[in-house]
């Protein structure tokens, strides 16, 4: 079975033709190209895939991520993306074999941890628990969803206005208040700026303030907020009518870990939900052990999904 590099494809529309197969996704062919543009962590290399005749039968994607240990040194490990296996080829150990060539490539690399995202729901998370992925114990396990439900209007959704120079403010408050986690906390300079442009979104999607700030996402039935982060109840409370005022439908925050921001929305009627959709699972690649070299606790959020 020849393996080749996402780069080696004998047309970029090949893997545009998987991913619909695959998952019903359009995918654009500008996507591949502003991912690595944008996206320090796929930088060298978007990923391998294995052909059947004429058709793109499997591919997995790869991403070079920088994670901090609890012993406050950050390491690189790999990133898992864009798993997918056309229906015509699938149990023909395709995707198992790609996964056994991206480990052994970046185990050999120095490499000691692999992880990757996925959902509950997802039939290929069965093969990944068979490879030897676990899922990883977040900071702040018990954090739940928060749903909130809001009331119908007619009004006219005030526009936020943020500035690119405002994200600096969220990159110093981001690392401020991570500053003794374990996990995906290592963010370079311009990090919000980038995730914004690889997803074509608006810097108007990050409401900002002196003392806080959320990394929001909306779409036709309310909003999503991905990262909400602030120092006191004061600046939460400035943010959410903000971000309130600017929404109409459905408020989700993804994942509540302060407690002070929990009673805000308890205050304010939020359903609450501690299962989740989404899984980080990791797999060590060495015989390091996961929990030596994190600790109890991994921080990740939902705009570090790679």
């Amino acid at each position: 079975m020849r393996i080749i590099s996402f780069n080696e494809l004998r047309n970029p529309c090949d893997f545009f033709e998987l991913m619909e197969a695959s998952f019903g996704e359009i995918a654009v062919p500008e996507h591949p190209g502003l991912l690595q543009r944008y996206d320090e962590r796929r930088k060298h290399e978007f990923g391998f895939g294995v052909y059947r005749g004429k058709t793109l039968a499997s591919f997995i994607g790869v991403a070079e991520l920088n994670v901090r240990a609890r012993s406050g040194e950050v390491e690189p490990a790999l990133g898992i993306h864009h798993v997918a296996t056309h229906p015509a080829y699938a149990r023909q150990g395709l995707s198992r074999s790609l996964f056994d060539f991206v480990h052994d490539r970046y185990r050999r690399q120095g490499r000691r941890f692999s992880f990757l995202y996925t959902t509950r729901t997802l039939v290929a998370r069965a093969l990944y628990r068979e490879i030897g992925y676990q899922e990883v114990p977040l900071s702040g396990p018990r954090a739940p969803r928060a749903l909130l439900i809001l009331p119908e209007t007619r009004r006219r959704p005030r526009r936020n206005r943020t500035r690119i120079a405002d994200l600096a403010v969220a990159e110093k408050l981001f690392a401020e208040a991570t500053a003794g986690e374990c996990g995906f906390v290592v963010r370079p300079r311009g990090w919000v700026l980038a995730r914004l442009r690889q997803w074509k979104m608006k810097t108007d999607y990050v409401f900002i303030d002196r003392d806080g700030y959320a990394f929001t996402n909306p779409d036709r039935f309310g909003r999503y907020i991905e990262e909400f982060i602030c120092r006191n109840r004061a600046a939460y409370l400035r943010l959410l009518d903000r971000i309130v005022a600017a929404t109409r439908g459905g408020l989700v925050d993804y994942y509540v870990r302060d407690p002070i921001l929990r009673a805000i929305y308890k205050e304010r009627g939020a359903r609450f939900r501690r299962e989740t959709y989404s899984s980080l699972m990791v797999k060590p690649l060495t015989s390091a052990s996961f929990r030596s070299v994190f600790g109890p606790r991994f921080f990740q959020s939902p705009v570090d999904q790679f």
